[in-house]
């Protein structure tokens, strides 16, 4: 019995001196803090609770290491105007829209607007058709105010029809350029005298003895690219105000016929209560000049077969389709005046500061005055989003139908104006 005793102790003493070294093989030098290790001396239950209360602390260890989300009041997360649609803290501030990319174009937006050449000859002349506006005789054509050609125009085989206010300036410039002058373009002057481009004649005279017969102008201009520009009415009655009226006049009025309408004006005067009373003059018809009038008729808009129509408001865009047919690809088109920072008469903003001024009824009259502008080629009223650009979806008939007199709806009473205007008078 004693040595079954001692038997037993050594073995219990053997078997622990060997439960301890698998322990150090194992783990040799974390055997005191080791949670894992002692496990084996605990109950299954007791080991469960100690290895989950790990696992809780391992994973507070992680949620630490997050940076907390913050609960912001977006009712105070910018500073608010002192007047607001809805009371402060009672609407979150409108989120910012993110930044477009920006796209570099000489005239901001109007790439935008820019019209295709087809569709804008094929509203025009789907205007003009629904309107009666046609005069001229199928086959036949009818001469606008001013045509030039280059002097070697068999090479370019381009004419252009002058339109007063409607960047005829840059284009002539732009032909002395074709012509061979080298100068800078700000150093070329003399543009509007017509003995510096070539001469019209000379068409005739080959074309007539390309048929053997008397050409008529259909004939002539038959195979040249014809170029013409428009112009929003609005925005070129301003920019006649501001060249012919501001720039060439010591007090920015033209007596008597604006202090006619308005004679409190003074030199003091705001520039859009002078234009008020200038555009009153123009289409109350005390101011006559070809610059103001309107461009349907001096330019025959109905009764000439134009390749194209460009719009001032987009001209150094859609010049590239002219230099491409007309050999002139090498001939860079100058800037306007607008985008020289020397005349700002296209943007929205000037026009509503100049038209606050001319009160609701002349508004009217000068609408009425320029209606076949409107009308025939798609300009837009100054209320209209797309201003000053063309807009084909507009209900014409809606916002310019009620302008139309009697006579206007049997076959117009505004046919012959311009007829008599001397080409000379061409200045810009």
């Amino acid at each position: 019995m004693f040595v079954t005793r001692r038997a037993l102790v050594a073995l219990f003493i053997i078997g622990f001196a060997f439960c301890l070294l698998v322990v150090l093989i194992v783990n040799p030098f974390d055997v005191p803090t080791n949670l894992g290790a002692t496990n084996i001396f605990l109950s299954p239950s007791t080991a469960d609770i100690i290895s989950t209360d790990s696992e809780t602390e391992a994973e507070d260890e992680v949620k630490k290491s997050k940076p907390e989300k913050k609960v912001i009041d977006l009712a105070i997360s910018s500073p608010q105007p002192s007047t607001t649609l809805y009371p402060h803290g009672k609407k979150p501030p409108a989120q910012p829209k993110p930044a477009e990319p920006e796209v570099k174009h000489k005239i901001p937006d109007s790439f935008q607007h820019v019209k295709d050449t087809k569709d804008v000859l094929e509203f025009v002349h789907r205007q003009c058709k629904k309107y009666n506006r046609i005069t001229a005789a199928p086959g036949e054509a009818k001469k606008p105010r001013m045509l030039l050609v280059p002097k070697d125009w068999r090479e370019h085989m381009l004419v252009y029809a002058s339109n007063p206010k409607t960047g005829s300036t840059s284009f002539k410039k732009w032909l002395n350029r074709i012509q061979g002058s080298t100068k800078p373009y700000a150093e070329i002057t003399g543009v509007h005298a017509m003995g510096k481009y070539g001469k019209f004649g000379e068409v005739f005279d080959w074309v007539e003895q390309d048929l053997g017969r008397e050409a008529q102008l259909s004939d002539a201009v038959k195979d040249l690219y014809k170029v013409v520009a428009v112009r929003n009415p609005l925005t070129k009655l301003m920019s006649g105000f501001r060249d012919k009226i501001l720039r060439r006049t010591s007090t920015g009025i033209r007596a008597p016929a604006m202090l006619n309408i308005n004679p409190d004006l003074t030199a003091n005067s705001t520039d859009a209560e002078k234009y008020a009373a200038f555009a009153e003059a123009v289409v109350t018809g005390k101011i006559v000049n070809v610059h103001f009038t309107s461009q349907w008729s001096k330019m025959k808009i109905c009764d000439f077969p134009y390749d194209i129509i460009m719009q001032t408001e987009t001209t150094n865009l859609q010049i590239k389709e002219v230099q491409e047919h007309t050999n002139t690809t090498q001939y860079e088109f100058p800037g306007s005046r607008s985008e020289q920072g020397q005349d700002s008469v296209a943007t929205v903003h000037l026009a509503h500061e100049f038209y606050s001024k001319v009160s609701p009824e002349v508004m009217e009259k000068i609408y009425k005055y320029y209606r076949w502008d409107f009308i025939l080629m798609g300009y837009t009223k100054l209320d209209n989003p797309n201003f000053p650009y063309l807009d084909f979806n507009q209900d014409i008939d809606k916002e310019f139908g009620y302008l139309l007199t009697e006579e206007d709806r049997n076959f117009g009473s505004d046919l012959a104006l311009d007829d008599e205007e001397s080409p000379t008078d061409d200045s810009p």
